[in-house]
């Protein structure tokens, strides 16, 4: 191993720390076998304790009075292959360089969970603030507003649909063109506020022409998503349409069949229906969504 060019880059390392704080050291993002090879370094060039006990009582056990067997014994330690140590002392060693590399590797994983502590975040304002520049996906290139959700911060109902429109770019809020408005008369109509419920969508980008959003890009707004939903922590979710039904449980059928049925997310309760775009469409299926609307009360408020 070259050992200058590791000692470099632990300097340069901890220049970085030192200058721009420990949470800058991403050493969770270096791969797995540069980290080991650090780890592996550090563990050979540092010193414990018990590696200076050991010389001391190498040196203890020297016989300087007798030239020809102190002289053995240096030319044991210089080429190890033609004088190999005694089993007991490999053994020992051996030890030794597992305890240095459990201690190393304790140290970087403390490292790591002081980093993922830091990066914790508990409000939604400040998961918008982390997010509100993505660039992860083609659609950050072509939006106007990132549309994150709206809504009372510690709501009882989330309402989850497919993504923003054109009306919901221009303005940065989901869900207030046509298909907006019908979701706020079908709240109204239950005595419940828009204002006393979060609403938003899988991806936080309107898709060109208003086309349904590819996995690639559910992907990258997945960890969103998931996060808002742990943080509002909602009794009911209402997936509206197939795209968010099945993105949180993939297992199920279409909207068509699974509409109406409790099903279960994680530790939330997820009520499947139509998106309000869909009713627009289709006013026959009208009476369906109310009929899953209606059981919202209960499951949202009652006890």
């Amino acid at each position: 191993m070259d050992y200058s060019a590791l000692l470099l880059q632990i300097e340069n390392q901890l220049q970085t720390v030192h200058k721009k704080g420990q949470n800058y050291m991403n050493i969770e993002a270096m791969p797995r076998v540069e980290l080991r090879r650090v780890i592996e370094g550090l563990g050979a060039i540092i010193p414990v304790e018990k590696d200076i006990s050991q010389k001391q009582q190498e040196k203890q056990t020297s016989f300087p009075n007798h030239p020809d067997q102190s002289g053995m014994i240096q030319y044991k330690n210089t080429h190890p292959k033609f004088f190999p140590p005694p089993a007991d002392i490999a053994e020992n060693q051996d030890k030794g360089n597992k305890v240095k590399q459990q201690s190393l590797t304790k140290a970087f994983a403390q490292i790591v969970i002081h980093q993922e502590s830091a990066k914790k975040i508990n409000t939604l304002s400040e998961l918008f603030q982390k997010y509100e520049d993505c660039q992860r996906c083609a659609l950050g290139k072509t939006r106007k507003n990132l549309v994150f959700g709206r809504g009372l911060s510690n709501a009882t109902v989330m309402f989850l649909g497919e993504g923003p429109g054109a009306d919901e770019d221009a303005q940065g809020e989901p869900f207030v063109g046509r298909a907006g408005r019908l979701l706020t008369k079908m709240i109204s109509a239950l005595g419940i506020e828009r204002s006393d419920v979060y609403i938003t969508n899988i991806v936080k980008c309107r898709p060109p022409e208003n086309r349904n959003p590819t996995p690639a890009e559910i992907s990258c707004c997945l960890p969103i998503i998931k996060q808002q939903i742990k943080i509002l922590n909602p009794k009911l979710i209402v997936t509206l349409g197939n795209i968010p039904t099945k993105t949180l449980i993939p297992e199920l059928p279409g909207i068509t069949k699974a509409r109406g049925k409790i099903q279960q997310y994680e530790n939330w309760t997820v009520l499947p229906t139509f998106h309000p775009s869909y009713l627009l469409r289709n006013r026959s299926a009208m009476p369906l969504a109310w009929e899953d609307f209606k059981k919202i009360p209960e499951l949202a408020f009652n006890n």
